[in-house]
C-alpha cells in the first residue's frame, strides 16, 4: 500500500499516475465543485488552489465553474499542467496536500455530479460481433457494407444521461401485445456496456475534422452504460431507428479520465500495434488514424443484493472503429461538436478470437457488452451463481461496469458505473 499523505490501496482505479477530473458536493457544502480521485479520497481543486496549489491563473478560473467544460476548453497542455502540479504535490511532504485540513475528503462521504453539462448525446455502433449477432437475431445473414465503410451512429438523448450510482426506473413504451400494441412497461429491459468520450476543444461548425486531429478534441474517457428496452426498440426501429428504446438513461462514471493519462499508462497504440484491422485499415483519407485506445472492460450483476456474477469482458480496442475515427465521422457533415458533447462507443463486445487477448482469465460464452447477445434474444437464458437464470434485467437488479488501463506498475482505472433497476412507475 503506496502511503503519501494518505495510504492508497494495491489495485486502486486512482493511482498518482491517474488523476482523474470529476464534479462533486458534500453534506456540508452543497455546491458542485471540481476535484479529482487519488486512491479513497477526493480532492477538492479550488481549496488545493486557494491554499498555494501552484497552478496557471487559467485554470484557477475555469475550476470556478460548476462543469467541467470551461476547464476542457484549456490548452492541452494547460490542462496536463493541473495533473503534474498535483502529483507533485503528492510526492512533496512539504506541500499543500501534506497540511491538515486542506481539501483531502474520503470518497465514500461525497456525491458525484455528471462532470461537463452535456449539449449533445451520439451512440455509435462499432463492434463488429455486436453487429453480426444482433443482425442474425433480427434475420439478416450479412452485415450491410456501409458498417466496413463509416462508423455508424445515431443523435440520442443528452437530457437523460445520469450519473453512477442513480437509480433507473423500468420504462414503459409503445409495444406489441396479442391484441395490437400496447403502453405498457419494458419486459425486455437491458444495458450495454460502452465507452464514453468527452469533447474538449469544440469543432466549429463547418470545419470537418479529420481523424488524424481528433485527438485534439477530446478530453478523456467514462465509462457509460446505455439502458436500452429491447421490446420498445425493435417495434420502433423500422423505417426511421432507434427513439423511445433507448432514452431511458444512460449512466456514467463519474470520473473522467484524460488522454495524458491513457498515453502515460500506455493504454494509446497505434494502428501498427493492433495490425491495421479493421475500420482501421480504411482507404478513405479523412478517417485515416494511427491513434487507438485499449481499455478493459467488463459487467458484472447483482440480483436482490445477494450474489454478483460476471457477465462479459471486452476491450476497447476491439472495436472495428477507433474512437478518434468517430470523432472525426461525427463531424465530417460540418455540424461541429460543442465541449461537453458526449460519444458513445457502441457496445463493446468481443468475438471468440478477440476474448483470448484476456488469456487464461478469460471464458468463451463471457464476452458480451449486452444481455441481448449473451441470451441470445431470450433464447439462451444465463445460468446465474445461485442458480437462477437471467434472461432480462429484473427489478431490483444492480448491474456495474468496470474499466482498466495500463499494465504492470503503470495500471489506472476508471472506478465504477452502477444502478439499480426500479419497478416501472404505475399510470392510469
Amino acid at each position: 500500500m503506496v502511503q503519501y499523505p494518505f495510504p492508497i490501496p494495491d489495485g486502486s482505479p486512482f493511482p498518482i499516475l491517474n488523476i482523474p477530473f470529476g464534479v462533486f458536493h458534500t453534506v456540508d457544502n452543497s455546491d458542485p465543485r471540481p476535484g479529482t480521485a487519488v486512491g479513497d479520497h477526493v480532492l477538492d481543486l479550488r481549496i488545493l488552489i486557494q491554499n498555494g496549489l501552484p497552478v496557471d491563473e487559467s485554470v484557477n478560473e475555469a475550476l470556478a465553474s460548476s462543469t467541467l467544460n470551461d476547464f476542457a476548453t484549456l490548452a492541452v497542455d494547460v490542462r496536463n499542467s493541473l495533473r503534474k502540479s498535483i502529483q507533485e504535490a503528492l510526492r512533496d511532504e512539504s506541500s499543500i496536500v501534506y497540511r491538515e485540513d486542506v481539501g483531502i475528503i474520503a470518497a465514500d462521504q461525497v456525491t458525484m455530479h455528471v462532470p461537463m453539462k452535456i449539449g449533445g448525446f451520439t451512440d455509435f455502433m462499432c463492434s463488429l460481433e455486436h453487429v453480426q449477432t444482433m443482425g442474425r437475431m433480427a434475420g439478416y445473414n450479412e452485415v450491410p457494407q456501409n458498417f466496413f465503410d463509416l462508423p455508424a451512429a445515431y443523435n440520442g438523448r443528452a437530457s437523460s444521461v445520469i450519473a453512477s450510482g442513480q437509480n433507473v426506473t423500468r420504462p414503459h413504451g409503445i409495444i406489441p401485445g396479442p391484441n395490437g400494441a400496447t403502453y405498457a412497461p419494458s419486459q425486455k429491459f437491458d444495458f450495454e456496456l460502452e465507452m464514453g468520450v468527452f469533447i474538449s476543444n469544440p469543432i466549429k461548425y463547418g470545419e470537418p475534422t479529420p481523424a488524424s486531429r481528433a485527438r485534439d478534441h477530446v478530453f478523456g474517457f467514462v465509462l457509460l452504460n446505455d439502458w436500452s428496452a429491447r421490446d420498445i426498440q425493435f417495434y420502433e426501429m423500422a423505417p426511421l431507428g432507434p427513439f423511445n428504446g433507448k432514452a431511458t438513461a444512460t449512466s456514467i462514471s463519474p470520473w473522467i479520465v484524460t488522454v495524458e493519462a491513457l498515453e502515460e499508462a500506455g493504454a494509446l497504440l497505434t494502428t501498427e500495434d493492433l495490425g491495421l484491422r479493421g475500420g482501421k485499415n480504411t482507404t478513405i483519407p479523412f478517417l485515416r488514424c494511427q491513434d487507438d485506445v485499449a481499455v478493459r472492460v467488463s459487467t458484472s450483476l447483482s440480483r436482490n443484493g445477494v450474489t454478483e456474477d460476471l457477465l462479459g469482458k471486452s476491450d476497447l480496442k476491439h472495436l472495428h472503429w477507433s474512437p478518434f475515427q468517430m470523432v472525426a465521422h461525427h463531424s465530417s457533415s460540418g455540424c461541429g461538436l460543442d465541449t461537453g458533447d458526449l460519444l458513445g462507443t457502441g457496445t463493446l463486445s468481443s468475438s471468440a478470437d478477440q476474448i483470448k487477448d484476456f488469456g487464461s482469465d478469460h471464458d468463451a460464452i463471457r464476452r458480451s457488452g449486452c444481455l441481448a447477445e449473451l441470451v441470445l434474444g431470450g433464447t439462451r437464458p444465463f445460468t446465474l451463481s445461485d442458480g437462477s437464470e437471467l434472461v432480462w434485467l429484473e427489478d431490483g437488479d444492480t448491474v456495474t461496469m468496470e474499466g482498466w488501463a495500463g499494465a504492470g506498475d503503470r495500471v489506472i482505472g476508471f472506478g465504477k458505473v452502477s444502478a439499480k433497476i426500479l419497478p416501472a412507475n404505475e399510470f392510469p
